[in-house]
């Protein structure tokens, strides 16, 4: 087994190493700089890359990292971890879900471009660095405790069944959620998903999943941290054999629900709740007193996300998402 390094940082076999890749320069010259974590297994074995908050209001997913790296013994660990616990370190320090330097939503922003945006240079320096080492890759989100709830669940992205069937579909399961969305080819909702970390991966045939952690703190760290110790049991990483569920749920996409007024938001569903399309969703009252807006699921499916805030604005990410039973085709008014 070899040391481990980046960006000056070595991990000798059997231990592990901190430090900071600068990404970007500011106006004023200071670097934009990412925290890293190396864990260097004492024997060979595959390269395994984690990260985490590529938006910056997410920060559970940081947390959830940063416990389990820290539970982790590199001298009974085969093999390496390279860990990002933030990749959008601006929108991070300020709690805040995109830059203030570039409002730019850095999920989006893969392959990168050298010379553009932020969120852009960002992604081309991680990707690079990625698709030179990693062998498997963990992209951890959440929602908002305390703001935005979310029922655990891992998305995955594949053109053909072929491509699911093959590794990719053993290592997501691995991580132990029981529902799982399937995006498949191009995305009717939210933008391109061709422009996700998943899907630049996908190219250079490197199997990822995203994790959606949650529903709150303590339940996501102890769900995040058991799905990471068992995704690295099936990676063969640690010792023991990897648990598999006796069932998962599969869903054709996700659909998310934005309002269009702002007021005091009620929810009339709960998380894992089936509703149908049309069903309605929740209420939005204004000051006044009037309901100014009832939000209806677009599609037969599954609860997955739920604002749970007393007050909702139409800058808000998002009342609500829909895992379907089928994919999502018709043109919907809460893309953005």
């Amino acid at each position: 087994m070899k040391n481990l390094q980046l960006e000056g940082v070595q991990a000798a076999p059997g231990t592990k190493g901190h430090g900071y890749l600068p990404v970007a320069e500011h106006a004023d010259g200071s670097l934009e700089n990412l925290p890293f974590i190396l864990a260097n297994g004492a024997s060979e074995g595959p390269c395994l890359w984690i990260t985490g908050c590529e938006h910056g209001d997410e920060t559970l997913a940081t947390a959830v990292i940063i416990e389990f790296l820290s539970q982790v013994d590199p001298r009974k660990l085969k093999g390496s971890i390279v860990a990002f616990p933030v990749l959008d370190t601006t929108a991070f320090n300020v709690k805040r879900r995109y830059s203030p330097l570039d409002s730019y939503d850095l999920s989006r922003a893969y392959p990168g471009f050298q010379n553009g945006w932020l969120a852009q240079q960002v992604v081309y320096k991680v990707t690079g660095l990625l698709t030179e080492s990693a062998n498997f890759v963990i992209n951890v989100h959440n929602g908002i405790p305390g703001i935005l709830d979310v029922s655990p669940y891992c998305v995955a992205t594949y053109r053909q069944k072929s491509e699911w069937e093959s590794v990719l579909k053993d290592f997501t399961e691995s991580f132990l959620f029981d529902k799982i969305i399937h995006w498949i080819g191009k995305s009717t909702e939210r933008g391109a998903r061709m422009s996700t970390m998943m899907s630049t991966l996908l190219d250079k045939e490197i199997p990822t999943f995203v994790p959606e952690v949650g529903p709150d703190t303590q339940g996501g760290l102890r769900t995040g941290v058991r799905g990471f110790e068992n995704s690295l049991r099936y990676l063969g990483m640690l010792p023991g054999k990897p648990k598999k569920l006796a069932k998962y749920l599969s869903f054709r996409d996700v659909i998310h629900v934005f309002p269009t007024r702002g007021g005091v938001f009620r929810s009339f569903v709960k998380l894992d709740q089936i509703v149908r399309k049309g069903e309605k969703l929740a209420s939005i009252r204004s000051f006044t007193g009037q309901i100014t807006e009832e939000l209806v699921s677009p599609a037969d499916g599954m609860v997955v996300t739920v604002w749970t805030n007393p007050v909702i604005g139409t800058g808000d990410f998002c009342a609500f998402e829909i895992a379907t039973f089928d994919e999502f085709k018709q043109a919907w008014p809460g893309e953005r």
